[in-house]
């Protein structure tokens, strides 16, 4: 059977839409599945991400989700894990296209939060500062 997938690109990122598509379907199709649906949050509310979820309510017969990046839900003060957790209770798996990441129940995040909160800090870093700090190293 041939699973469903609606795909949540980053609309901040300098990638194109159409690539952005090519890789969310690669995962797609590595997951024995299909994107049916597309969407993106808004610009301007990314750092709280207050559509996806209502979307994801609101699109019947789905069996997951994959967002182009992990970045997606880092862009507040702190990781959305949140919005991951609903989303897995719903039940939907969750895919990160660009980071080649999928999450299928709540265990397999509280084990790779380390890693999610890698990419957070990583993305959230003051780059100036980090910079000096990489000089100061000679």
């Amino acid at each position: 059977m041939t699973k469903s997938f609606y795909c949540c690109i980053d609309s901040t990122l300098p990638a194109t839409q159409p690539e952005q598509h090519l890789i969310c379907e690669k995962i797609a199709n590595l997951n024995s599945g299909k994107i049916v649906f597309y969407g993106a949050e808004d610009v301007l509310v990314k750092k709280n991400q207050p559509f996806i979820f209502e979307k994801l309510k609101r699109t019947p017969d789905i069996d997951g989700v994959i967002f182009f990046t992990i970045d997606q839900f880092c862009y507040n003060k702190s990781v959305n894990v949140s919005l991951i957790q609903k989303l897995l209770e719903m039940p939907l798996s969750i895919h990160f296209a660009r980071e080649n990441i999928s999450y299928f129940n709540l265990k397999q995040v509280r084990k790779d939060l380390p890693e999610i909160y890698s990419y957070f800090y990583s993305l959230n870093r003051n780059r100036k500062q980090y910079a000096l700090q990489i000089k100061s190293f000679r």
